[in-house]
């Protein structure tokens, strides 16, 4: 794999050797001593880049620095840019951060720290470019569209485009509860001939079993007790579109056997009635359920079963498809924004611990935690997600805790930092621009920022350190 591109520029020659020197195993390093020489060096674009705010002895306002931090974040917006001076003054880290700067370090520089930052910096930049692409890729989707790039799921689109174009063929939807059955059911008959025609959903799990037969087929008046007029079933509602029943497996077999009769036939009698209606609809059925396996257990009918699955379409659970979460999350967000919220992405750290969960509800378990920690973050008045706006159950099983409940080494390593800040700070009487110094830090801007990152990591840690 190649290195980034990594651009240095500073006034000082034998700054700008040492630094290449050190970094040339990691990055391929390009160095300018001059914004015009950095301008030079620009093509093909770096993938990060290095400079010192003072490029000139003579500019003590740092002029030439910050206006070419502006030039370089107006042309490559995605561009981390960490900005170096051995002058510190937080007022002009925050005007670079302002600018566009990506982070802010002081001479003379720890180069454990840097490699650091500019890693840090570079999954950033990464995060940020694939949240562009993604949203540009999200103005072309339309609501209720099948989400997803990965192998897995453009199998599933092939198979639902198969299956829009047969508008005859039975199919059976598989896959583990919140993976979208129905959104799949719902994309067969938006692409398919019967889209002008009615689609409708019966969740069968929802039904009184003893009601399932007369929902289904409909009945007439003095069918039973209490059937005072004739109802239209979902069987006869559906005629000319598309029939999708959701958990098939929660029908008894009487139900199935008229369901059997039904898809050979294409005719079903209502309760009540002998006499035999023909509707045309394109049946597809869904299950979180091993129907073969309730088929061994005699509990579903083996000839429904093989008449069902025709056609098969799985899908597979967001755990074996993580590489989908980024595209998800930029939709889910989105959908949220049109409702008024506000909240733009999500922290790398957040998204980290996103990734590495194995989400057993799936997709919907996914939408319903980013909706949570949408509105944790809009009530606290930011547009980005962390890791303390995130549910409980994901914190507490993420990997920063160890399989047998106990603490990380990374939790511990932060545990004990912060006990060194606690220290520090009750040593100074809780001033933290002396605190900063105790500790060996470089600058306030660096402490304060090593805190906030360890409390968002760890956020259940802020109850042993509130300072």
């Amino acid at each position: 794999m190649s290195k980034a591109a990594l651009l240095i520029v500073d006034d000082d020659e034998e700054f700008l050797r040492s630094l290449k020197r050190a970094l040339a195993p990691e990055y391929e390093v390009r160095c300018a001593r001059s914004r015009v020489e950095a301008l030079s060096l620009l093509i093909p674009p770096p993938d990060a880049a290095l400079m010192d705010l003072r490029l000139d002895e003579s500019d003590t306002a740092n002029r030439e620095g910050l206006s070419l931090l502006q030039e370089l974040h107006t042309h490559f917006p995605y561009l981390p840019i960490l900005m170096v001076t051995a002058y510190g003054d937080i007022n002009v880290a925050v005007e670079a951060m302002k600018l566009g700067a990506a982070d802010f370090l002081e001479k003379p520089l720890d180069l454990q720290e840097l490699r650091a930052r500019l890693t840090h910096a570079l999954q950033e930049s990464q995060i940020k470019r694939r949240a562009a692409q993604m949203e540009e890729h999200l103005r072309r989707i339309e609501p209720g569209q099948i989400i997803g790039d990965s192998p897995a799921m453009k199998e599933v689109k092939r198979q639902i485009e198969a299956a829009a174009q047969d508008g005859r063929v039975t199919v059976l939807i598989t896959g583990e509860t919140g993976t979208g059955k129905e959104l799949v059911a719902r994309a067969i008959h938006a692409s398919g001939a019967r889209r002008h025609y009615p689609f409708v959903a019966v969740a069968l799990s929802a039904l009184p079993l003893q009601m399932i037969e007369a929902e289904l087929f409909g009945y007439e008046a003095g069918a039973f007790t209490d059937a005072r007029d004739r109802h239209i079933g979902y069987i006869e509602s559906a005629h000319g579109g598309v029939l999708f029943l959701d958990e098939i497996s929660e029908t008894d077999l009487g139900v199935q056997a008229k369901l059997l009769r039904f898809l050979e036939e294409r005719t079903f009698q209502r309760l009540g009635n002998t006499q035999p209606i023909q509707v045309d609809v394109q049946l597809l059925a869904a299950t979180n359920a091993d129907l073969a396996q309730r088929v061994r257990e005699g509990r579903f009918r083996e000839d429904l079963y093989y008449r069902l699955k025709v056609y098969e379409i799985h899908l597979p659970p967001l755990r074996e498809r993580k590489e989908d979460i980024p595209l998800l999350m930029e939709y889910f967000l989105r959908l949220q924004r049109m409702q008024g919220r506000r909240v733009e992405r999500t922290s790398s750290d957040a998204m980290r611990l996103l990734m590495d969960y194995d989400w057993p509800g799936n997709v919907r378990q996914l939408k319903n935690f980013l909706e949570a920690a949408a509105l944790r973050a809009q009530l606290e008045g930011r547009n980005l997600i962390e890791t303390r706006d995130l549910p409980r159950e994901l914190l507490e099983v993420s990997p920063v805790h160890s399989p047998q409940g106990g603490f990380s080494v990374h939790e511990s390593v932060a545990r004990a930092e912060l006990q060194c800040v606690e220290e520090a700070l009750q040593k100074v009487g809780g001033k933290k621009t002396e605190a900063w110094k105790l500790l060996g830090y470089s600058n306030r801007f660096t402490f304060t920022r090593r805190v906030r990152l360890l409390l968002e990591r760890f956020p259940h840690l802020r109850q042993e350190f509130p300072t």
